[in-house]
Parts: C-alpha cells; sequence; structure tokens
C-alpha cells in the first residue's frame, strides 16, 4: 500500500523566502505593495488596482500588508480629490465662456480692430 503524503503546503499558510539583502522574510505582495504605494503619488488609477491585487495576495497568505492598505487608501483619495478639481474646473471654465457670451465677443472691439 502506498504511504500517506504529506501536503507541501497548508491553505491559509503564509510563505515566505528570505530576502538576500536584509535577512527578513519576505511574503506575498510585499514587493508589488511597495511599487503601489510609490505610484499612488503619480498615477493613482493603476497603484490602485496594483495595491488591491497586493492587498489580496497577502491576505490569502495570510499576512497584513500595510503598505498595499495605503496605497489603496492614498490612490482612492487622490482620484476623489482628482475628480472634485477636475468638476470644479469644467464649472469654473463653463461660467466664465457664460460671462463672454454676455458681452457679445468681439463686437465691443469695433469694425477697425481687424483690418
Amino acid at each position: 500500500m502506498a504511504t500517506p503524503q504529506k501536503p507541501v503546503v497548508e491553505d491559509h499558510q503564509a510563505v515566505t523566502s528570505e530576502s538576500a539583502l536584509s535577512g527578513k522574510p519576505e511574503y506575498p505582495g510585499q514587493t508589488l505593495g511597495l511599487v503601489a504605494l510609490i505610484l499612488s503619488f503619480f498615477m493613482q488609477v493603476p497603484a490602485l488596482i496594483m495595491g488591491i491585487l497586493a492587498w489580496v495576495w497577502s491576505d490569502r497568505a495570510g499576512v497584513s500588508n500595510v503598505p498595499a492598505k495605503v496605497a489603496v487608501a492614498v490612490s482612492a483619495t487622490l482620484i476623489v480629490i482628482g475628480t472634485l478639481v477636475l468638476i470644479g474646473w469644467v464649472v469654473l471654465v463653463a461660467s466664465t465662456i457664460g460671462q463672454f457670451g454676455e458681452m457679445n465677443g468681439f463686437d465691443l472691439m469695433g469694425e477697425d480692430f481687424f483690418s
């Protein structure tokens, strides 16, 4: 009869490997979480996606990934702020253009202006 084999990796067990430089164990999603945190200040949408991926990978391994969580929070906050600024800018430009329509544009300059 065959002998029972032990599973290589049990469910919800953190698979870690030692880093060559620091000697500290690495966990799944650690590097992706750091990259997402750095990118969250420059490119919010890709950083948000990468932060969520790193967070899910670390969560499945049973490890808390703080840089990924911070990257998701920073990216989402900056996306909301950027959207509000864009809406405000569009409203400002639209109201300014509307005021130029009331002044009749170039009609106030006279006919000799363009000749």
